[in-house]
């Protein structure tokens, strides 16, 4: 099966409010991309096997308005019969 995250791939625009004060929540990648220093310059095989059996793809959603921080789990597309 083939997933992709419509978030990392830009086929969908991320419009949700900060749970704290209504603002608009600013979109800042994978949460994946922040474990490490060289996280996003590693191989990600075992991390997108992970993602795909859970079906969703993490992403840090901030708030410039209040300072909040909080992740967002997108549900991945399967593309296994568009292909």
């Amino acid at each position: 099966m083939s997933y992709i995250c419509p978030l990392c791939n830009g086929l969908v625009v991320p419009e949700q409010a900060c749970p704290h004060c209504l603002q608009g929540l600013s979109e800042c990648g994978k949460l994946d991309d922040y474990t490490g220093p060289y996280s996003p310059y590693e191989l990600q095989a075992s991390s997108d096997m992970a993602d795909e059996t859970k079906s969703v793809c993490n992403h840090l959603m901030y708030c410039h308005h209040c300072q909040t921080s909080i992740v967002q789990p997108v549900s991945l597309w399967d593309l296994s019969g568009n292909l």
